[in-house]
């Protein structure tokens, strides 16, 4: 009788390519800047992703689906900022607070501004490198080795 063995690994998804991109830009201005860019088309979906931690959390959220290669291109806001209530303290101890709190989607990349996930075929990572970083609103453009990142839970996007 044969003992068939299941490795963990064999269930790990890392077909996608990801691009950190550093711009003060807004996500819809971002949006539009790849897709005169590189071509795209990518549009805000409906749904963005929405996260549960201490808040409910919603980052914004593009997606364009190229069918001619097969790939599926996401755009993500790294950032949500939520405003908090908290209790007031000495003189104005009766009145709350409102705070502003900034949560990251992945917090080993704290300092960059959106991702650029790609599934599938595309051209290459030097390519699009090279034309993001001439693009003068956009400060930087690397590109993340998916297969060190500790949260890639949270880019499960389907």
């Amino acid at each position: 009788m044969a003992i068939h063995k299941l490795a963990l690994n064999d269930f790990e998804d890392t077909d996608y390519t990801l691009f950190a991109i550093h711009s003060d830009l807004e996500c819809y201005r971002i949006a539009q800047t790849i897709n005169q860019c590189l071509n795209t088309r990518l549009k805000r979906t409906k749904m963005d992703l929405e996260l549960t931690s201490d808040y409910p959390l919603s980052f914004p959220l593009f997606e364009w689906n190229n069918t001619a290669l097969r790939s599926t291109w996401n755009l993500i806001q790294n950032r949500c900022n939520i405003e908090v209530t908290s209790p007031g303290q000495g003189l104005f101890s009766e009145r709350p607070e409102q705070n502003t709190t900034t949560y990251t989607l992945l917090n080993e990349y704290a300092s960059v501004d959106y991702f650029l996930k790609i599934s599938g075929e595309y051209p290459s990572n030097d390519l699009i490198n090279k034309t993001l970083n001439q693009v003068p609103f956009i400060h930087m453009t690397y590109s993340i080795d998916v297969k060190a990142l500790k949260s890639k839970d949270y880019l499960i996007l389907n």
